[in-house]
């Protein structure tokens, strides 16, 4: 996994014929001052080499957005694998992988899909194994990218055997609590390697938020001991929009639509299904 300055490396998403999202998140090497603000620069190449440049330009973050940084870029060709980096200073991310929607004719599309990764259930093996694959269009993440629990809830005896213990050790649900486990879900090895090779579709279930959500509250929402729920969604929904490389809604935060066309072959639709319009589950 990556250390220093881009400890949590590099990551791509919501491809287009002609744009993908870029993603890094700087990590200060000194304590900041307030209202600090670092200078970030970005590539994008055809060639692993960067000797044939397709893109660059600059982009500033500071504490507001975790210090994250996010790029959609332009100008791409259809259905093209490209080379993307960023730097600060003198000190360059580790390089990533992308690619752009295919456009016309095409005879197939592959996927890797995955969901439901408990950082203290176990390693990311899987994660590790799609990165190894040069074979993929892109990967599809159908949700729970990360999990609210304390060291106590679901997973939490395997973390302590294996020594992958949620941060923080408590439940999440303030801004800084869901920025902490999505930092700890992104320092991975494994997850990092995936997202450096290969563009990510991504949406959300119910743990990015709470266990069982819905549009006015969640199971594992207790609103007397931690607060209003509109405001426990807001956060984690801040959170995961700072540190997953994803198109975010011109509407309410919550309108989490989108969908990829994968030229005369198939359109695939993300579709948001928790926090909109859901109503409250039965439960026996």
């Amino acid at each position: 996994s990556s250390t220093g300055v881009f400890a949590h490396g590099v990551a791509s998403g919501d491809p287009g014929a002609d744009s993908v999202v870029l993603w890094t998140r700087v990590t200060p090497m000194e304590a900041p001052t307030a209202g600090a603000t670092i200078k970030v620069t970005w590539e994008i190449a055809a060639d692993e080499a960067f000797t044939d440049l397709r893109g660059n330009g600059e982009a500033v973050t500071g504490a507001s957005r975790d210090w994250t940084v996010k790029i959609l870029t332009s100008g791409m060709l259809p259905g093209s694998t490209y080379y993307y980096r960023f730097r600060v200073g003198d000190t360059y991310s580790p390089v990533g992988r992308t690619k752009s929607l295919p456009a016309g004719e095409i005879d197939s599309a592959r996927f890797a899909v995955v969901s439901c990764s408990n950082f203290p259930f176990g390693y990311f093996n899987v994660y590790d194994l799609i990165a190894r694959r040069d074979d993929l269009d892109a990967v599809i993440h159908l949700g729970d990218y990360i999990y609210e629990y304390s060291r106590e809830g679901y997973g939490g005896e395997t973390g302590a055997q294996l020594g992958r213990e949620h941060q923080p050790a408590h439940e999440i649900v303030t801004l800084d609590d869901y920025r902490m486990r999505h930092a700890q879900y992104k320092s991975d090895p494994a997850a990092q390697a995936m997202h450096a090779n290969h563009a990510v579709i991504a949406i959300w279930d119910d743990h990015e938020t709470s266990n069982n959500s819905w549009k006015d509250g969640a199971e594992n929402h207790d609103a007397e001991t931690e607060g209003e729920w509109n405001t426990r969604r807001s956060v984690a929904l801040q959170a995961y929009y700072e540190w997953m490389p994803v198109r975010e809604p011109d509407m309410t935060p919550e309108a989490f639509f989108r969908s990829f066309s994968y030229g005369d072959l198939l359109t695939l639709t993300a579709i948001e299904t928790r926090l909109m319009a859901r109503a409250r589950q039965f439960e026996y």
